[in-house]
């Protein structure tokens, strides 16, 4: 989800076209980074529309963007609209990627898996569990109280030093 709307966009943009106003005016009025303006404007004024985002870009997509953008020595906000890329910083963090790790770092999704990781507890009967998933099971008890105890006693310690806070606030 976008974190403005398309009527929002598209307000901002008809400003710049109709009363001629400026990105950087544009921005300081409504509290919004001057790059995010132009790269409406610059959207609108290629498409008519504003790209909407793509929550997935292949690795040979990503590759072909970079190997264009290196082969012809264009900008970011020239890629952007050239592969019609809902933001210029899309490509810049792309190549960041690439440059630190190459192709496998650029490959690798972000976010959080689209899979829980298998549980270490079996499923069936405790009775049929071997010496080995007895012992899995346990270890993954053991470290969720451990987790647990570590988060109770670190709530302790906030309410003791807001309680310290607040008598130290009362007598002054």
């Amino acid at each position: 989800m976008s974190k403005y709307s398309e009527a929002f966009k598209l307000k901002i943009v008809n400003e710049h076209i109709e009363k001629k106003y400026g990105a950087y005016y544009l921005a300081n009025k409504y509290n919004i980074p001057r790059t995010t303006v132009k790269e409406w404007i610059m959207q609108y004024d290629a498409f008519g529309h504003f790209i909407p985002p793509i929550q997935h870009y292949t690795t040979e997509f990503k590759l072909k963007v970079l190997n264009y953008q290196q082969e012809n020595k264009l900008s970011d906000s020239q890629i952007m609209i050239e592969f019609r890329l809902p933001h210029r910083t899309l490509v810049k963090s792309w190549r960041k990627a690439y440059l630190e790790g190459g192709l496998s770092k650029i490959s690798s999704p972000k976010g959080r898996p689209l899979k829980m990781p298998k549980s270490v507890i079996p499923d069936k009967p405790r009775e049929e569990w071997t010496k080995d998933e007895e012992l899995a099971a346990l270890k993954a008890e053991n470290l969720y109280l451990k987790k647990l105890w570590a988060l109770i006693q670190q709530e302790n310690e906030q309410k003791k030093a807001k309680e310290k806070e607040n008598s130290e606030l009362s007598e002054n």
